[in-house]
């Protein structure tokens, strides 16, 4: 977290209802440098509230710090702005016993008077079952045992996003069961204007662009076929077995049903404004690997 003062009154007040007893569970804050005062006074004597400080770096190495200030054997992740069910921790455990890492359901804290920008950003994020499909997913709602962070190895903090796929696809190449559960429940608010959701979308896609270039491979949305106009996309979302427009099956799990005139409005920023806005962020990213590829390289040349 970085400067949230209400989101963590939030959290914590959802952190306190938690079903599963109190004394079975510490709660610890990874601070990435706030300074709004958003963290004084949330500590408890008996340690069961931690808030562990650091300089403003990115969100995965302050994940680190708060990893290594904890001594539970299960971990389970949740993003500062998102609030709990009651019976999160509970389900996470429970599912936890016949899966290495759980991904559990992310649903929609909506405005009163959602935008297309809702629905696009519904529409792009935090549908967990297919990410497990496929072989990833996010810190918003994640469970899994400290031997498995400790053997796979912590978040990689070189780039500043994408470090969550990142690490739950090196946990899948270790052979590690990752599985989808509608158990544990945690919610998360959508961006509902212009601004904030093309720059989520330009800080995503630069950052997976920037671990695909220093990887030395070529991100999915600079193929030229990627470039040609709706076909793409349209092709991607038919592959899923998505709708053309928002997607009427994953938005109905948040009890929501885009209108025609939110669809309408909708379809030309899903199908030309956002794609070439993900290509030109994932060449800024691929450049950005490129040259953390030739450090790299230079680093390991020197005697």
């Amino acid at each position: 977290m970085r400067n949230g003062g209400e989101d963590i009154a939030r959290l914590l007040a959802a952190l306190s209802a938690q079903t599963l007893p109190r004394e079975r569970f510490e709660v610890v804050f990874a601070d990435d440098g706030s300074t709004d005062g958003s963290t004084d006074g949330i500590e408890t004597d008996d340690g069961w509230i931690r808030v562990v400080p650091g300089p403003p770096r990115n969100s995965y190495a302050a994940r680190n710090r708060a990893v290594a200030a904890s001594v539970a054997p299960v971990l389970a992740f949740c993003d500062a702005d998102c609030v709990p069910e009651p019976e999160w921790l509970e389900q996470g455990l429970l599912a936890l016993e016949d899966a290495d890492v759980v991904a559990g359901r992310i649903r929609f804290i909506l405005p009163e008077r959602r935008t297309v920008w809702t629905l696009l950003d519904m529409d792009t994020s935090k549908d967990h079952e297919r990410e497990v499909r496929n072989g990833t997913a996010e810190t918003a709602n994640l469970f899994l045992r400290r031997e498995l962070f400790d053997r796979v190895g912590p978040f990689e903090e070189e780039v500043p996003e994408f470090g969550d796929f990142d690490f739950v696809q090196r946990c899948v190449a270790s052979g590690a069961s990752l599985v989808f559960s509608r158990g544990p429940i945690v919610w998360h608010p959508t961006r509902d204007r212009a601004k904030p959701f093309l720059r989520a979308q330009w800080i995503y896609n630069r950052g997976y662009a920037a671990r695909e270039g220093r990887a030395g491979r070529i991100p999915g949305e600079l193929a030229p076929k990627a470039l040609v106009p709706f076909v793409t996309p349209l092709r991607s979302r038919r592959w899923w077995g998505r709708s053309v427009g928002p997607d009427r099956h994953w938005l109905g799990e948040n009890d929501v049903i885009p209108t025609r005139v939110e669809t309408l409005k909708a379809l030309p920023i899903m199908y030309l404004v956002v794609p070439y806005l993900r290509a030109a962020a994932q060449f800024r990213g691929w450049l950005d690997g490129r040259r953390l590829r030739s450090a790299a390289e230079l680093r390991a040349r020197r005697p």
